[in-house]
């Protein structure tokens, strides 16, 4: 398979920038509410302790969806990078080109499936948010 062509890049592009607008406006929310939250629970709002319970585990939970929100949104900005250096598309491994169906599925994939795969089977797809998409 050939080079990606530019329209494809543009629609990647396009994907990208809408997903990050998505995810900032997300994380803001969640900020909102968080700090919201903390205020309620200073000002004492929350009455017994089953509710106060279900409380921390509604900010628990919505703590880890903006930590996966800022980790998307941190491995968009990435690929951001890599348009930029024009390396966007080739796999920060081996340097070969990745298939368009990949970052078709994956537009955050910064290995070839085969480069993807064997990071996986060292690191078991723990490596500080980078690039632990499936292999497609």
């Amino acid at each position: 398979m050939g080079e990606m062509t530019e329209e494809q890049r543009a629609t990647i592009w396009e994907r990208l920038r809408v997903r990050h607008s998505e995810l900032l406006q997300m994380i803001r929310a969640g900020t909102a509410d968080a700090s919201r939250d903390n205020m309620q629970r200073m000002g004492g709002e929350v009455g017994d302790p089953g509710d106060e319970s279900i409380a921390l585990q509604l900010a628990d939970l919505n703590l880890a969806e903006m930590e996966n929100e800022l980790r998307e949104a941190r491995a968009i900005e990435r690929a951001f990078g890599r348009f930029k250096e024009r390396s966007y598309g080739y796999c920060s491994e081996c340097g070969g080109e990745i298939p368009y169906a990949r970052l078709d599925a994956y537009p955050t994939a910064e290995r070839c499936t085969p480069c993807q795969t064997r990071h996986e089977r060292v690191y078991g797809g723990r490596d500080g948010g980078r690039d632990t998409t499936p292999s497609v």
